[in-house]
Formats: C-alpha cells, structure tokens, sequence
C-alpha cells in the first residue's frame, strides 16, 4: 500500500526526499524513517491540490480537487465539520473510484483508534475525576445529535449514503482529521478556518523536541522542513512537532500523552450565579480597579463561557499568575476574583473602604479558605495515588494524563493548606504577637495559660453541659466565647490584660456594635446564648452577665476619638447586654472559618493584636 500511495502521490505532483522513506509496524502504523542523514532539511512537499477538505466541495476553490459528491445539495443544512466528516466517509466508501483512494487506503481502521472517543468502560474508569471523562461524553452526545439530524437529511434527499453511515464511522472519520489535519490558516489566508488533510505530509507523527519548519506556499503547497537532518542515522524515525500541546489535548485528539508533559495545567470551569453577577456589577466589583492583589485585569474583557481557566503548578514554562499573595499565583485571576467577589458580599463590606491592591489579613484569608475549600474538593474526586494499573496502551496514556492531573491540582492544593498550617499554632508556647488561626480551645489556652483562676475549667464545663463539643456547634461556641470575652474585658483594669484587650480591639475595629433596630438573623442562637450564658462565664463572679453589661453600657461616658485604639462603644449605650450578644453572632458568623488541620475540619478565628507590627507578612512573604 505505502508503495501504490507514493505513486499516486509523486504522479499528482507531491515530493517525497530520497533521503527517507516509508515503513510499517503494527505499533506505530505507517510511519516515516532516514535513509540516510538528509542532504536537504525539505522531506516532503504536498500540493494543495492533493488534499482533502470540505473544500473539495466547494466549486470556488478552483486548486484543489473538485469532487462529484451527493453531498453538495447539503452543504449549510449540516454542521461543516459533520460534512467534512461524511466526505472522508463517502470517499472511502468509494474504494478505487475515489481519486484519494490510495491515500484513503493506508488511513488506520476504527480497530487502531486509541482517542477516549473509542474507550470502552474500563479504559474510561482510567479518567474518572478529571475534566477529560465528562468532555468526552459531551462529544460523543454531540456527534449522536448531528448524525441523527445528517442521515435523516441523507434520507430526506434520498442518498445511499444515509444507509453507510453509522456511529462508527462517523467516529472514525472524526478521529482522522483530529489526529492527522492541519488548519487552512496559512495556505488559505484570508478564509475562514477549516481542518484539511494532506496526504503522506500527515504520516509523520509527534515529537515534542523535533526542530521543524512548516513551509507553506499560500493556495499552492505545503513543506515540511526536518532541521539538524544531516545527523539523522539510517532506520530513525522522522518526527514533525504539533506544536506544545496539553495532555488532554494530545489524548483526545490522538490517543497518546507525554509523561511529564512540562507545559501541563489543570482546566477549572466557574460561573458566576446570575444573581451574585449582577449584584457585583452594581457595587463595582467588575471595573479594573477593583480588581485585587495586583493581578491583571485582562480576563474581565473575554468571555467567562468560553475562556479556559488553568491552575499552574510552580516552574511552568508559561510563568505562573501575577499576584502579590505568593500562595495564589497558581491559580488563575478570574478565580480568585470570583472568591474575592464572593468574600465581600459574604461580609456585606463597602467597596470603597477596601484597599484593592492589598484588601488585608480577614478579606485574604477568608479568599484563602473558600480557594481552599473549593479546590480540596476538586481534588477529592482525583485521589493522588490511583491504585488501577493498566492493561492496555489506552489506560497506560489515561493513566499517565489523569496522573499528571492530580499532581497539579493536589499541588495547588497543598500550596494553599500550607498558608493555613502557617497560621495555625505551633507546639509548645503559643505566640502572642504573630497573627494565629486558632480555635475556642487554643483562644483560651493562649489567654489563661499563667491563670489558676479557672476561666478555661469554667468555660469547658458549659461546653461539657450542653454539648458543644461537637463540631456542629464551632461558631455557637465561638458566639459565646466572644461574649464570655467581652465581658471578662469589661471586669478587667484595661492594663492588667493587654493581649485580651487587644485581640478584642481588632474585632472592634471591623465589627461596630449593632443596633437593636438591625434585628436579629438567627432566633434560635440568640435565645441559647441569652439563656445559658452564666454557664459560660470566665468570671467566678454571681453578678448576671447581660445584667453588669446592661448597666456597663448606661454608665459609659464619651470616649476619646482614639483611632488607634478601636472600642466596642464610644458613649453612653443602652441594652448593651443583647448587642453584645448581637454582636458576637455576627463576628462567628463573618469571620470563623473552616480549616483542615491533619484533615480534620476545625473552626478557628484569625486573632492578630491591633496594631501589631507584622501582622500581614504571612500574606505577602514567600514561607512567612
């Protein structure tokens, strides 16, 4: 066959190096080889006539072969790349009266397809939790559809076709052209794009290190250059270079992978809720100046629907994303303006108070655990380790992709849990001056730790009492610990507890106290807290809690306009025993988040002395 192929090719004008030839294995097909070191880099040149497109039905085209095909009536009522599709099927259904048939003839049969279009369901269980399995299914929905509607036009005009045309070999064809065609951008300048064939040219497969030139002479031919050929040794295989591809691509398109593949990403799709969408758009949330951590705003002007979003481990050729937050320069700007969006309506913050090129330690962090989140869960679906092992070259190249594919994203992931450990305290003595993720019970270790007065024992017996330990019941703990705090505060010569009064004065500076009038959003809580209360409390004292804050708040008198010292109240404020409370809820609410500590899921509370010097460096320092 290779022989009565290059016959047909040199007679119809095609050149073919006398330094290489053509040959075939049962692994690689037919393929191309050296003779000898090249004395030429030229090895191959097809004539555009020669090849084969959906333009060959296309009377306009006058350099390319015009074809006496059933389908011309069809061309506009069927998709162009179904059409394509059925032209190469027509054509090889025409054996030798079709003037490619040569050519046809050394074309793979469905029995050597190895694209995911042709896995069955073991080979597929190779790509669960990657973005390739659920693309796959839509393509081949996609090509169900479009058959359907073709042959029941083939059938409307009448045409034999429609009775040679089944899924196979649609599959079949497709799989030709998104393995072996090239785009018509540079030898059909000027027209829309269109995948074409050029035979004996589309023999050579892949190498991501051959160094080729391709050569082409608009609306005549095509060249493939071969550069360093004078080294080739006798029976090497020649290679021409697609161009850096991604894994899925080269997978999906033709059914192989590159271990390693250093230009790897991991796709992410994310769409914004309508209503989350419109209401960020009203507040602003969408302009390139509030757009935040320094990153480019260029994604605001593509297409959400159509744009691909890729998270980048570290060392990628392309560069990772520019941001002022090392552990989110992964990730890809349109995702973190999504959390960062969804960060600011969560905690209901005016727009034009926050510094977008660096919005601070609670906006950053709260990005930081939603981005965790969602990408812990992402990673969930795609195990680390998978304990499959192939069976057969189809799941050894998925194996390889989905491999590559959870390296990135558990990468990612880990970048993101290690920004959190960082917060998280260290054994031994709990630090009092670095800002702290911590928990109720680390809050009151590294409060009470020199105190033999019984805060911690009395607090941990209301949580004993009314079961609080539960996980469940984190951010109703932290509601009453707040107000427990507060209180304690307020019993206290301001001078003798300073680190207390100080993490306090951080919550007051970004929490002012509410009014009544604001109602309350959760009944339920605000009863128990209300009820139960002396159960809580950190003072050995009889007096009632909401009682001594009541009267706390009538006694207040006007306090000095100290910016750097944030207070709960600056006057005279009645019921301040319920606003407490209100108050409170609406810090644990806001600002408890949820961090996985050794993969345990724990509810803690960022505590960072005001004005404490430092207190943003773990944002902005690499490890710090």
């Amino acid at each position: 066959m290779a022989a009565e192929l290059l016959q047909w090719f040199t007679d119809h004008g095609g050149q073919l190096s006398d330094d290489v030839d053509i040959s075939f294995s049962d692994a690689r097909g037919f393929y191309m080889r050296a003779v000898r070191p090249l004395a030429s880099p030229v090895i191959v040149t097809c004539p555009f006539q020669l090849t084969l497109s959906r333009l060959n039905l296309d009377p306009e085209q006058k350099e390319v072969m015009q074809v006496d095909s059933c389908l011309r009536p069809c061309q506009g009522n069927i998709p162009d790349h179904i059409l394509t599709y059925l032209l190469l099927i027509e054509q090889r259904n025409k054996r030798r009266n079709s003037p490619w048939h040569a050519y046809i003839a050394c074309l793979p049969g469905p029995e050597s397809m190895k694209t995911p279009l042709w896995f069955d369901d073991q080979d597929m269980a190779f790509l669960a939790g990657t973005s390739l399995a659920p693309a796959v299914q839509e393509r081949k929905n996609d090509y169900y559809q479009h058959l359907e509607l073709a042959v029941s036009l083939l059938r409307d005009l009448g045409l034999a076709l429609a009775d040679q045309v089944d899924f196979e070999s649609l599959l079949w064809a497709a799989t030709i052209f998104t393995s072996r065609a090239f785009i018509s951008t540079h030898i059909l300048p000027g027209h829309e794009t269109v995948p074409i064939l050029f035979p004996v040219l589309d023999i050579l497969n892949h190498s991501a290190t051959a160094k080729v030139e391709w050569d082409f002479n608009p609306r005549a031919s095509f060249s493939l250059k071969l550069l360093d050929g004078d080294t080739f040794a006798p029976g090497q295989e020649l290679f021409n270079n697609y161009a850096p591809k991604q894994n899925d691509e080269l997978l999906l398109g033709y059914g192989f992978c590159l271990e390693n593949n250093p230009i790897e990403q991991f796709p992410l799709k994310l769409a914004f809720p309508p209503m989350m969408q419109d209401h960020a758009k009203a507040m602003g949330l969408f302009d390139p100046s509030n757009v935040p951590f320094g990153m480019s705003a260029d994604f605001l002007t593509k297409d959400p629907d159509t744009e691909q979003h890729f998270l980048r481990a570290k060392g990628h050729p392309f560069g990772r994303y520019e941001n002022i937050v090392p552990f989110f320069r992964g990730i890809p700007p349109y995702i973190v303006h999504f959390f960062f969006i969804q960060t600011l309506l969560s905690l209901s913050l005016d727009v034009g108070s926050i510094s977008h090129q660096k919005p601070g330690g609670r906006i950053t962090l709260q990005v930081l655990t939603l981005l965790h989140q969602a990408i812990t869960q992402r990673s969930q679906t795609l195990p680390i380790l998978s304990p499959q092992q192939p069976q057969n070259e189809k799941q050894k190249y998925a194996k390889m992709y989905r491999d590559g594919q959870a390296r990135i994203i558990h990468t990612i992931r880990d970048e993101l849990q290690s920004a959190l450990d960082r917060l998280r305290p260290t054994k031994g003595p709990l630090p009092i001056t670095q800002p702290c993720l911590y928990t109720c019970k680390e809050t009151l270790a590294a409060l009470f730790s020199d105190s033999s007065n019984g805060e911690i024992q009395r607090f941990e017996a209301g949580c004993t009492k009314h079961n609080l330990h539960n996980p469940d019941n984190d951010c109703l703990a932290w509601t009453l610990l707040l107000v427990c705090l507060v209180t304690y505060s307020f019993k206290l010569d301001p001078s003798t507890h300073t680190l207390l009064n100080k993490w306090l004065h951080t919550f007051y500076l970004h929490h002012p106290l509410p009014s009544l009038e604001d109602g309350i959003e959760d009944p339920s809580t605000y009863t128990f807290v209300y009820d139960n209360l002396p159960d809580f409390l950190l003072h050995d004292d009889t007096t009632d809690a909401l009682v001594y804050l009541d009267n706390v708040g009538d006694a207040l008198r006007q306090h000095a306009n100290d910016a750097d010292t944030p207070v709960l109240a600056q006057a005279k404020t009645h019921n301040l025993g319920a606003r407490v409370i209100m108050w409170a809820m609406s810090v644990a609410e806001q600002d408890v988040v949820s961090v996985l500590d050794q993969g345990v899921a724990k509810k803690c509370l960022l505590l960072q002395p005001c004005g404490a010097e430092y207190n943003d460096r773990w944002m902005y320092e690499e490890g710090g």
